[in-house]
Formats: C-alpha cells, structure tokens, sequence
C-alpha cells in the first residue's frame, strides 16, 4: 500500500489516543446520541447497524449551507454531481444512482421527517432549523422503502415547543453571498403549539462568464417551512407540516479543464481566452443562457398514538417538484451544433405517501416493528430543441420530446428482536415489495443526425420481491457492543425511455450485504468510538452506458440504461466524538472503501478514450476496473476549544475542519483524465458568544490553505470540444472568508 494511504488512519488513532491525557479532568460523559433508525427512538450506541448521526449544532457550526455538503463531515458519503441538479445524486460506500433516466430510482433514499423523496434531485435542499441527520449506511431493505440499496439519508427538522423561543442568524460570504434564517416557535394554548421557520439565500456568484459579463454559480432562494403540534392528552399526537421553496440561479456553469492534443487545440484554447483552461479554472466563455429554477412543496400529518404495550404511527404526505435546468452543451463562445432552446428541458414531479407502522414498547422476550408502505408517482420531462446546423441546405428544425412515467410501491415490512439472554439479541427482518411501473415517450419533429429518431413507445411492467435481514447483537459489557448482520438490498426494474432504446427495460438491481462491528464507550462516557466493517455485492447494477457503435460516423454517442453486471464494494468505517476535557471537544471519522466493477463486459466509453483510439469497437470490457465517486480513503476531523472570559458571561470558541481524501475518478469508464487528485481542506472558525443573552459572533474561513479541486470532470463529445474536458470547480475550491452573527431567546 502507497504510504498515504496509511496517513489517515495514523491520524486518526493519533487523534483519538489523545483522549487518554487529561479526560480524568473532565466533568461528565457525552450526551447521549439519539436517533430513529430503526423506526423507534434509541441510543446511537444500540443500534446494531452503520450509522452516522450529526446534529443540527454540527451542522451549524460547521456551516453547512445544503445537504450537498454533508459530505464534508462524512466519510463514506459523497455527492456524484451533475450538470443539472435533476440528476445529481447521492453516493454511499460507493454506490449510488449511474442512471439517469426518469424511470430509475435514487440508488441512496433521501427522507424529510420521515417522508420519502422520490427523485435525487429533491433532497439537495437547504438546510435550515435541522434537529439531526441520521445517515444509515449500506442497504436497508427492511425498514425503508421504496428503494434503499446503497442506504438512507433522513433530514429531521425540529419541532414545536411549549416555551416561546426563536434564533435569528444572519450570514456574510465572500463574493457577495448572504444568507438570512429565522426561526419562532411557541404555544397556541394548552395543547396547541407551532414552528415557523424562514429563510433567504441571495449568493451573486463567485464565477465569471465572460461572454456577457455576468456573474454565474449564485443563487437566489428562499425556504418557508411551518409546522403545528396538538397533543390533546398524553396517548396522542398529531404533528402538520407545510414547506415551500424556490430558487432562481445562473447555476452549474461548467468551465473547460482542459483541451489536450487535437487537430485544432491551438484554436480551441484561443477560442476560450480571457478564460484559460486550467485545473482550478472556475469561469466560462459561453454564448449560451445556464439557468436553473426550482419550486418545491411538501405537506404532511403524522399521529402518534399510544396505546401502552405499543406505538401507532401514521405518516400521510404529498411533495411536489418543479425544475427548469439548461447549460450551454458546448461550453463554447459560438454555438456550432446551432442549437437552440424555446423550452428549456423541464420535470415536474408529484407524489403521494401512506406509512402505517405499529411498534411494542418492549416485552420481557424483546421487541417488534410491523408497517406497511404506499407510494404513487408520477414524473413528466418536457423539452424544446432546434437546430438550424444544416441551413440554407434544410430549414431549420424543431424536436419537441416529452415523457411521462408513473410509478407505484406497495410494501409490507417487519423487524423482530428477540432477547436470548441478557446480552445476547437475535434481529429477522423482511419486507415484501409489489413494484408497477409505466411509461409514455413522445418525439415529435424532423429526424437528423443531432435530434435522432422520432415517434412514440409506451410499456409497463410489474415485480415484487422480499428482502430480508438478520442481525446479532452482543452486550459484551456495559460499555461495549458488538454486533453482525446479513441484509438482503433491493432497487427496482427500470425503463429506458429514450426513444432510440425501444422501450428496454432493466432487471431489478439486487444485493448481499454483510456488515459487523463494534460500538464502545470509554472513559466513563467522554469518548466513544465506533468501528464497523462491511462487504457488499450486487447484481445487475443499474448504469448509464454511453454508447457509440459507429465512432467514425458523424452520429453523436448515446446515453443507453443497461444492467452492468456485478460489483463490490467493501471497507472500514471509524467514527469517534470525545470530550478531553470541559472545553475541548473533537470528534472525526475515516473511511475506507474499495469498489470494483466485477463484471461489466460491455461498459462505454469516454469520449476522450475514442478519441485516442483506445475504444475501436465504441464500448470496453470494465471488469476490475474502480467505482467512480469513490475515493479509496476519506476522513474529517473537527475539533473545538472554548475559553470563558468576562467571568463566565462571554465564551471564545476556536474551531478547526479538516477534511482529506484520496485520488477519486469521476467517470465509470476509467478515463484517466476523469480523476481528481487527493487533496486536504482546513476550515477554520472563532466566534465571541455571550451564551447567557443569546448573541454570538462567528468569523470563519473555508480552505485555508486555497487548497483547488473539482467536484466534476468528463470528457467533451468530440463535435463540440475533441479531447477537451470539462469540470466544476465550487465555490470553497479557493480560501474564502465569512462571518455570522446570531440570535437566540
């Protein structure tokens, strides 16, 4: 192994090893970590499965403006992003959705207070007056629905309280980024209470197109969010939440990374300039509009009743999601192919959820979860393209596409705990699925090399499956739990609704996996440190192949669904929170995780690589080769020290993120020129707070040390940029300054 693949890991146990110096001096243990993974209240350190829990504090502190960036404060979970917030997605111990088309599921499920989303695109949502986030890692085919083979996202907002109270915070970035949030929450009467939460983001942008002049990857949003409370006596509970977004940015402006050696490099480069293309450039040369707009809305009724031996629940919910996305394809000043949009591509997306569960509260023998699940949606994509590219000699044409997909999820699931000795638990799980899925696709408009053909197809099918679990737990000690498990994953059988795929459809995507670990608490509560470690396998995988059969011809390359084969992905996952001493606090976690392609005979190709001639046939054999968005190791360190001063009324806090990770590749066709180098981002942060009247001051820097990356990079098509690449390069890629004044009562 290459000698920094060892330096995380020595870190790591470095880190936590100091926690053997002054912890005799510390006043207390942690507080205990509580979360809802198993569709019931516990202590993090019960749970026999890999789960990560961040609080809404955590997320505060480290100034987390969306859940795109919960990747920084864990490991094993990144973001595979996109060109379109559409289609970006979440990835977990390697696996996530490779598929794009509207009639595939997210490979990694995304919830809101325990409300299923139905596309990726929904949970990049703002993140705003959050309780916690629990992340539960690997698949979960007995508990969640619909789809969880790469494992749960659940973002919990607070709820009402009894007691007035609010917080105001009020935020100032670098290259003219605001952010306001407010949040108020009290009684309505002796049974009635609410939560009203606020909040505005208007970001300029932080990158430059120079064609026009405008300021490009900013944002201009707004989160409303609402919620009411009626506890008419100690067995019930009815919770109604209502939220609303919008957001309007000149966003996903993608700039040229690099142009290598081409018959007209030389013209290419000029093309771009002032715009240089580079490995931390971040503007664009673009004659063409990059817009993304976003509405979103949700509401919900969950009632909780009590009934002494056990717990009804009962989540009723129905979301919406609205988007308009469109970048310039050519990442160019002129547009050669003469493409034109009257409509930008547009999806509309509704749904409807129903979870019945019914929980014991526990027996002598041990314990119990039975539910069932509904779910019914319905995806529309709309587009309007034209091309004047053969004009005088053909007049310029129009394509009109639009597809509509309708699918729905009925799902019966259960755990069982049984105590077989006082130390001992056996967990069995299953969930039975019935799966529907339809689809219409309509291309209306004169064929040609660019639209291909047009017509319509329409098809449907149906599936079912049970999943199942098993799972031991052991209390060796008070103090130290160990635990191993077997869970079966499912995703459902997708269409591909490309006109030119004919209606073909994909197998369901299935899993093994296997997962143990142990979770521990030492030194009389003040650190804990878990470690689990896990192997996966799974068949069919879903992907998106880009395929070209004749790469002589003029015909662009096609996206096409295929079932790739198998893959595995395997690792080590360490997590620790410790508490030194009564003012410092830190906590961390590392990853390792190897992902392989096992077997993907017929897997695409890069338009890079068939540019070089390394892909004859138009496809590859991508058996061994490495799961994209998945560096081999990743770890974030967070650590805080507090200094009281004026007697105890005022508090300096000094904080300090470090997040590092290996070499990733972000293209599953293993072009080399797809692969981010490793690289290390410090954060640090000070703030002055004055905890007894509510105020605090935070000033912080994100990338200290100016540290450049991307978060994207493919290879252009050969008609539009031969052997170019280009990326996405965010904001926190270059030192970046901010400060945050906040007030809570």
């Amino acid at each position: 192994m290459h000698p920094r693949h060892n330096a995380p890991l020595v870190w790591l146990l470095a880190l936590t090893g100091t926690s053997a110096l002054p912890l005799a001096a510390a006043p207390g243990p942690l507080e205990e970590l509580v979360v809802s993974a198993q569709k019931r209240e516990q202590n993090l350190q019960d749970v026999a499965a890999g789960v990560t829990l961040l609080s809404g504090k955590a997320l505060a502190d480290a100034h987390l403006r969306n859940a795109e960036e919960l990747t920084r404060l864990v490991p094993t979970l990144n973001v595979q992003a996109s060109s379109s917030p559409a289609t970006a997605s979440f990835n977990i111990r390697g696996i996530g959705t490779q598929a794009f088309s509207p009639a595939v599921e997210p490979s990694v499920l995304t919830m809101l207070d325990g409300v299923t989303m139905g596309r990726s695109g929904m949970a990049f949502i703002d993140l705003v007056d959050i309780e916690r986030v629990e992340i539960l890692r690997g698949p979960q085919g007995t508990l969640y629905g619909k789809n969880a083979s790469g494992g749960v996202i659940h973002i919990i907002t607070r709820d009402p309280t009894r007691e007035l109270g609010g917080t105001l915070r009020a935020t100032a970035i670098e290259d003219d980024e605001y952010r306001l949030a407010g949040t108020l929450s009290g009684p309505l009467g002796d049974t009635l209470s609410y939560r009203l939460t606020g909040a505005l983001v208007d970001d300029d942008g932080y990158a430059k197109n120079v064609a026009n002049g405008n300021t490009v990857n900013g944002n201009d949003s707004y989160t409303l969010r609402g919620k009411l409370l009626w506890q008419p006596n100690e067995a019930l509970e009815l919770e109604w939440s209502s939220d609303y977004s919008e957001s309007d940015c000149e966003c996903n402006a993608l700039g040229v990374r690099e142009i290598r050696e081409s018959p007209n490099q030389q013209a290419l480069i000029d093309e771009q300039f002032p715009v240089v293309p580079a490995h931390d450039n971040q503007d664009v040369n673009n004659d063409q509009p990059t817009l993304v707009e976003t509405q979103a809305s949700g509401h919900s009724l969950t009632v909780e009743f009590d009934a002494g031996a056990h717990r009804l629940t009962s989540i009723t919910a129905y979301r919406d999601w609205d988007n308009t996305g469109i970048v310039d394809l050519d990442n160019r000043p002129i547009n050669p192919l003469a493409l034109g949009f009257p409509m930008p591509p547009h999806t509309q997306q509704e749904q409807f959820s129903q979870e019945l569960r019914l929980t014991s509260t526990g027996t002598q023998w041990g314990n119990y979860v039975l539910g069932a699940f509904y779910f019914d949606q319905d995806v529309d994509t709309d587009s309007v393209i034209t091309t004047a590219l053969f004009a005088p000699l053909v007049p310029p044409t129009t394509r009109i596409s639009s597809t509509d997909v309708e699918s729905e999820n009925l799902a019966l699931f259960g755990e069982l705990n049984v105590d077989i000795t006082d130390a001992l638990q056996l967990t069995l799980g299953a969930r039975y699925t019935e799966e529907e899925l339809a689809y219409h696709t309509l291309n209306i408009g004169t064929d040609n090399l660019i639209f291909g053909p047009e017509g319509e197809v329409r098809d449907g099918l149906d599936d079912t499956n049970t999943s199942t679990k098993l799972a031991l737990k052991w209390n060796a000690t008070d103090t130290l739990m160990l635990y191993a498990s077997y869970v079966e994953g499912f995703k459902g059988p997708a269409f591909d609704t490309n006109l030119s795929a004919g209606g073909s459809f994909v197998r369901p995507e299935t899993s093994d996996a296997f997962e143990a670990g142990l979770k521990s608490s030492w030194f009389e509560g003040r650190l804990v440190l878990n470690i689990a470690a896990f192997h996966a396998q799974y068949e069919n995988f879903q992907a998106q192949a880009l395929i070209d059969p004749n790469p002589e011809d003029m015909l662009p390359a096609e996206f096409l669904l295929i079932n790739a084969g198998e893959v595995t992905t395997q690792g080590v996952e360490i997590e620790f929170i410790a508490q030194p001493t009564e003012r410092w606090h830190i906590s961390g976690g590392y990853a390792y995780t190897d992902g392989e392609i096992d077997e993907f005979p017929g897997g695409n190709c890069s338009q890079g690589q068939i540019f070089r001639g390394e892909c004859p046939d138009g496809f590859q054999d991508l058996s061994g080769g490495q799961l994209p968005y998945t560096p081999e190791w990743k770890l974030n360190l967070h650590t805080t020290y507090t200094v009281p001063i004026a007697d105890g009324a005022m508090a300096l806090e000094f904080g300090a993120d470090v997040k590092a990770q290996d070499d990733v590749l972000y293209e599953i066709s293993q072009d080399p020129f797809t692969r981010q180098s490793g690289y290390t981002v410090v954060d640090v942060n000070t703030a002055l707070s004055a905890p007894g009247d509510g105020y605090r001051v935070n000033l912080f820097v994100k990338n200290l040390f100016d540290e450049d990356y991307a978060t994207l990079i493919f290879a252009h098509a050969q008609e539009l940029i031969p052997h170019g690449y280009i990326h996405y390069v965010p904001k926190y890629a270059r030192r970046t300054a901010g400060v945050e004044f906040a007030y809570t009562f």
